[in-house]
């Protein structure tokens, strides 16, 4: 599309009301109606008389907005003003019918009556003119006949195109399906087919598009929807790829757009440009490597006296077998040197460039560091741990931060990326540790994990995993990012792109930079396209509310709305809450290697509620059918009372060896891609205990013959992807961490296993 027209027009626009507007300018109701016609959109027939045109103008005006009485008998008639945002309580809104509208006098006369009206309650400054429009036949306030269509530009993902149901009731469809009442998508990438097939699957709009019992003949062909919506997203992207207009398109919202003989039409429409904030300089990702490896570095803020956060940080140093030795140095006023380590007393002081630079010292301090390091040269990389920056308010000391790093980017070698502020740190597996937390508190023993990499937003989340899952999974990486004053979440996936060790990427995130989200995408389809798995867990589902006061779209498809349509759209894996998120990276990390073939699962328990439960959350998963040759062992090797069929349920009196037996015969079947093996092992048929030491029972886990020994030989044997349950009490966690230390998942409950191996497999699958 050229949209070299539309924003000249567009510009015009901005250019004259941003005056009076500031930064923002509100479109009116005709220029909304002319760039959708521009676009090929169908809208009401209109006709617009601007506030003081002369007698002869406005009788030309009555007598064309005559003509739109023909065949309806009625006219619409609305004030035009940009500012006047509730056009109906202002006044503004009156249906002319009969006697009101028979004549060009007529309609003249309750424009005048008008008029008076808002005076009233408006300044006659904020009036732009009247607008009178035709009516178009159609069903109002009928499931299926109102639609609602913006093409709005999120602040991180950039344009999106979102369709919803229209109408008077857009937010009671909205709350009553708790937000699910639209279909979100990306302009950057948009794809009609894929839009068409969406609306037909959508709960609510595809009754739009398919037959049902309401309408044999759907209202609307779904091609058609999706041209539509296609036509939105091509605006939305050539504006957005024009980077010398100095304004965005922010919305132009659509409701409602009503069917009327098989085709949209819009009745009614908003819309906003805003001012373009210039975009940062490009940062040298390839620096990340000196943030994530660093072969020297020195830190600023440590304690001679005290175990301050500096000071934390450089025990923590010390301890780490990534840094060369004597390539360590703390900038210190009055110290020679602090706990071995030589100090300088600034930085220019500083005898060579190091790849990492620590700074923890308080926020009012940091600009001059940042700064000092930057005109001095003296480090690839920076780690900013205080916190009071535009989270305290504080957003001149930000500024003034990113434009140090802003600037040093646009000069020849880039100047140093900084992670922080308001951070943690950086945990780098094998190399270093920069938490500022002892390690008798949090020791980071390891475990598995060097696939992945964790990108957290929170410090406090990175740490609770790390002690949660401490000796169990150890991430290549544990990056806490926050502010994102400088290096943002999507480049620290664009830099594990290009890692081969590491195929996991689990992103805590509250908010994207602006337009970043849209960046994350790309990085996202990329990695997805590599074989690599994107986990996200996006904080802040509450919605922010509309932006404009006239605007629908924003309290439909908030913040959070847009953000886990787009990341599913991309192919990210969007977890719903912390619990999901922590299911999903354990499965995703440790079934890396396990690709599954299909989706065919078979399940065991010897608890008949998990065998009906599971059945309500297979997500995906298909019940496998046993081969004969498998259901042939099953019946040898199981007791006669237990359920033998998919899902086994072989009861609490199966014994150890055959409820081995059973899950060898279930990963070894050709019917089987995956596997739930549960049991719920309070039943002392099974030997899963630690020794009792008293003698109470005889139970051995370390014994080759346990229930937990004969899994893992079971597992181990088999390249299918395999999740265990155990759902019991704390004196069971040594079988636990005997299965996770293994680089087994193991679940505690059997409805978070089924979701998890089928996000897994699903993933898979596709890649596949």
């Amino acid at each position: 599309m050229d949209t070299s027209r539309i924003a000249a027009r567009l510009e015009a626009i901005f250019t004259a009301q941003r005056s009076t507007a500031g930064e923002a300018v509100r479109l009116n109701e005709p220029e909304v109606f002319d760039l959708l016609q521009d676009l090929g959109l169908a809208t009401a027939p209109y006709a617009f008389c601007p506030a003081g045109s002369g007698a002869e103008e406005k009788r030309d005006w009555a007598g064309r907005a005559h003509g739109l009485v023909a065949g309806s008998g009625k006219l619409l008639l609305k004030v035009v003003g940009r500012e006047i945002l509730h056009k109906t309580e202002a006044g503004g809104v009156m249906i002319l019918s009969g006697e009101e509208c028979a004549s060009p006098a007529a309609i003249l006369e309750n424009v005048d009556r008008m008029q008076a009206e808002i005076l009233s309650r408006v300044d006659e400054g904020q009036i732009e003119g009247f607008l009178a429009e035709g009516f178009v036949a159609h069903r109002p306030n009928t499931p299926g006949q109102e639609v609602l269509l913006s093409l709005r530009r999120d602040q991180a993902f950039g344009p999106v195109v979102i369709v919803g149901v229209g109408g008077t009731l857009t937010e009671w469809y909205g709350k009553g399906c708790a937000g699910n009442s639209t279909l979100i998508m990306p302009a950057h990438g948009f794809d009609a087919a894929e839009a068409a097939a969406a609306l037909a699957a959508h709960p609510l709009l595809s009754l739009l598009c398919r037959p049902s019992r309401l309408y044999r003949t759907p209202p609307v062909d779904a091609e058609a929807l999706a041209g539509t919506m296609a036509a939105l997203a091509d605006l939305g992207r050539g504006l957005e790829e024009d980077r010398n207009l100095p304004w965005e398109l922010a919305e132009i919202e659509v409701n409602p757009a009503v069917i009327s003989e098989g085709m949209l039409v819009a009745l009614d429409g908003v819309g906003a440009l805003r001012k373009r904030n210039a975009g940062a300089a490009v940062r040298p990702v390839g620096k990340i490597r000196n943030l994530l490896q660093p072969a020297s570095a020195v830190v600023m803020g440590v304690s001679a006296k005290g175990a301050n956060p500096g000071r934390i940080i450089l025990d923590n140093l010390l301890r780490s077998p990534g840094l060369e030795q004597g390539r360590l140095a703390v900038v210190h006023a009055r110290e020679k040197e602090i706990s071995g380590v030589p100090c300088y007393p600034d930085v220019a002081a500083l005898p060579r460039k190091y790849d990492l630079a620590v700074v923890a010292i308080p926020a009012e301090g940091a600009l001059e560091a940042i700064a000092d390091i930057v005109a001095c040269d003296k480090a690839e990389a920076v780690i900013l741990i205080p916190g009071g920056f535009a989270e305290a308010g504080r957003k001149d000391l930000a500024r003034d931060i990113e434009k140090v790093l802003d600037d040093a980017h646009g000069r020849p070698g880039g100047g140093p990326v900084m992670v922080g502020g308001n951070c943690l740190g950086i945990v780098s597996r094998d190399n270093y540790n920069t938490f500022f937390l002892p390690t008798y508190k949090l020791p980071f023993n390891p475990g598995r994990g060097k696939n992945l990499a964790m990108i957290s937003q929170s410090g406090a989340y990175l740490v609770t995993f790390a002690s949660n899952y401490d000796g169990l999974i150890s991430p290549r990486a544990s990056i806490s990012f926050g502010n994102q004053m400088d290096l943002t979440v999507a480049d620290f996936l664009e830099y594990f792109l290009t890692e081969p060790a590491v195929n996991v990427m689990a992103c805590y995130v509250e908010g994207f930079r602006d337009g970043d989200g849209q960046r994350f995408l790309d990085f996202a389809r990329r990695a997805r396209t590599a074989g690599k798995r994107v986990i996200v867990f996006k904080a802040g589902k509450t919605p922010l509310g509309a932006r404009a006061a006239a605007s629908h779209t924003a309290s439909l498809a908030g913040d959070y709305a847009v953000a886990s349509s787009c990341l599913a759209g991309a192919g990210v894996t969007v977890a719903e809450s912390l619990n999901h998120f922590e299911d999903l990276i354990m499965a995703f990390t440790l079934l890396a290697d396990r690709p599954a073939a299909g989706l065919r699962t078979g399940i065991i328990s010897n608890a008949g509620f998990e065998c009906s439960t599971v059945m309500d959350q297979m997500a995906g998963l298909e019940l496998a059918v046993f081969d004969a040759g498998t259901q042939a062992v099953l019946d040898e090797e199981l007791p006669l009372f237990a359920h033998r069929t998919n899902p086994i349920d072989c009861t609490p009196m199966t014994g150890t060896d055959a409820f081995a037996a059973a899950c060898r015969a279930i990963l070894d079947s050709p019917a089987v891609d995956a596997a739930i093996l549960s049991s719920v092992p309070v039943t002392p048929a099974l030997n899963n205990l630690p020794p009792a030491g008293d003698g109470r029972h005889a139970e051995d886990l370390d014994d080759p013959r346990s229930q937990p020994r004969q899994m893992l030989e079971i597992i181990g044997s088999s390249s299918k992807p395999v999740v265990v349950v155990v759902d019991s009490g704390s004196i069971y966690d040594p079988m636990c961490r005997m299965l996770l230390g293994a680089g087994i998942p193991v679940f505690r409950k059997i409805d978070r296993a089924a979701r998890a191996l089928a996000a897994f497999c699903a993933e898979t699958k596709r890649s596949s």
